[in-house]
């Protein structure tokens, strides 16, 4: 009887080591994602979660990581700063070997900080405020595009109307007092006068407003022949109407971040014709691989992709890239592997450097994108546009 039932363990042991072989690999590699689910950004933290989600379906049919399943591990921020030191602090205590996140500089600003303070390594999702690599830390890294880099884009693509229609001297400057417009508009501010535009007007506004009609009207009496303001999704709908409604008719409007969405092309119609926005990835830009990755994006969200999907796309692709060339999961490795990144994707080709008082901060050239009959088209820089650029007037 003994004998029987040694041989019949013996037996089961065996059986469920050859299942154990014969079973798909369970995922062995996990990231650590901190994201919008929920809150005032959901909109956005949901066309991120579709790009990494694309971006994971391919690290994974490629092999993974090194032969080994890439698992995301994503906590919901409700678009609040604490919420997201507590994901973080969730996360650390799992061992990832690096987080991703999140949308809002005011939510990725404290969360590098505390990354830098528990030596794990932090790629930015979404957040473009200069300070979070400015002067940044030896364990953030950000492939996408700061404020700087967005203000310097708008002047060049000025500069370059400017050429053209040497009549565009004037510009006035509206923003909303979140830590990411006020950077975007200050530096725009200092670009201006650096370049010998006039100033005609500089204001900004609390979070929230409805009415932009005071401040419009106050920059109608001066003509500016350009308007360039930084706000969020619905911030910049009511703007772009009330545009309209006081009789403004700057020949160049910007409104940075809110008119890059299809949603705001839908909601203003007409009135949204020729506003053009900095971005850090159009589905037209001419780089190698970007039409794939446009219908790839597209299949998952069901609508029109735009730079959020690309951007949470790039997150993951940087992150995968990394942990592959580390060996390891070991914290420092793996920072070590992220400061020699030297990858080209159908976003944007992505490096590391110090520059300017940067650090771990990608020298991305950001595109400009204009509303021209109905639909988003690059326009700047012109060897990447798809299509010239045209006035409002």
């Amino acid at each position: 009887m003994k004998i029987k039932v040694k041989f019949l363990k013996a037996s089961l042991v065996a059986a469920l080591t050859a299942s154990a072989f014969s079973m798909p690999a369970v995922a062995q590699v996990k990231v650590g994602v901190i994201n919008s689910l929920s809150g005032n950004f959901a909109a956005f933290g949901s066309r991120y979660n579709t790009g990494m989600l694309v971006a994971l379906e391919e690290i994974n049919a490629d092999g993974g990581i090194n032969g080994q399943k890439l698992e995301l591990i994503t906590q919901d921020d409700r678009s609040e700063a604490q919420s997201a030191l507590a994901a973080l602090e969730s996360l650390n205590k799992q061992d990832v070997p690096l987080v991703i996140g999140s949308y809002a500089s005011g939510i990725t600003g404290p969360l590098s900080k505390v990354a830098t303070r528990q030596k794990l390594p932090l790629i930015v999702l979404g957040s473009a405020d200069d300070s979070i690599t400015k002067p940044g830390s030896d364990w953030v890294f950000r492939a996408k595009h700061n404020s700087t880099i967005v203000a310097n884009a708008y002047f060049n693509y000025f500069d370059n109307l400017r050429q053209k229609h040497p009549e565009l001297k004037k510009i006035a400057v509206m923003y909303g007092n979140g830590a990411w417009p006020t950077s975007v508009s200050e530096e725009g501010v200092r670009q201006a006068e650096k370049r010998g535009y006039e100033v005609v007007g500089k204001q900004a506004y609390d979070q929230g407003t409805t009415d932009f009609r005071p401040i419009l009207n106050k920059f109608r009496t001066s003509s500016p022949d350009i308007l360039l303001t930084s706000s969020y999704a619905d911030d910049g709908i009511a703007i772009a109407r009330q545009i309209k409604e006081v009789g403004l008719n700057a020949k160049v409007v910007a409104i940075d971040t809110a008119s890059s969405m299809i949603s705001f092309i839908q909601q203003v119609g007409d009135q949204s014709e020729n506003i053009v926005s900095a971005v850090s990835w159009s589905p037209d830009v001419k780089y190698e691989g970007t039409p794939q990755l446009y219908e790839r994006l597209k299949a998952k969200a069901k609508e029109e992709p735009s730079f959020y999907e690309a951007e949470g796309y790039l997150a993951l692709t940087v992150a995968a890239d990394a942990l592959r060339r580390a060996g390891s999961l070991d914290r420092e490795k793996v920072r070590d592997a992220l400061a020699k990144t030297n990858l080209k994707t159908p976003v944007t080709d992505v490096t590391f450097e110090s520059f300017d008082g940067f650090k771990g901060q990608n020298p991305i050239k950001s595109v400009i994108i204009q509303i021209q009959d109905g639909k988003h088209v690059t326009v700047f820089p012109e060897n990447l546009a798809s299509q010239a650029a045209k006035l409002s007037n």
